[in-house]
């Protein structure tokens, strides 16, 4: 082989390759990047994070719903008291 046929086939290697690894760079770059937003700012994993905001949503509706039965009895309270103060009129208002 002479030199110039060598760099010639060096040349060709070199540009049937390049493309695949540029391919195989980009994706590694990207699947780099978009590992490392699935982490959060404080490194928790996707997943821990999930598992905080579920226990959060399970605290508010725990919430929501001690507040919604505060509000029932509240409202029979309110019932029963206007049922006692206006059943003592002997059934209102016959003119």
């Amino acid at each position: 082989m002479t030199s110039g046929t060598m760099t010639t086939d060096i040349i060709q290697i070199i540009a049937t390759w390049l493309p695949i690894l540029l391919l195989v760079g980009v994706f590694l770059y990207v699947a780099r990047r978009s590992q490392s937003a699935y982490s959060g700012r404080d490194g928790k994993t996707h997943g821990e994070m999930l598992e905080e905001y579920i226990v959060e949503m399970k605290r508010q509706n725990d919430l929501i719903e001690k507040i919604v039965q505060d509000q029932e009895a509240r409202l029979q309270r309110l019932e029963t008291t206007k049922r006692s103060s206006s059943g003592g009129s002997g059934g209102g208002g016959a003119r």
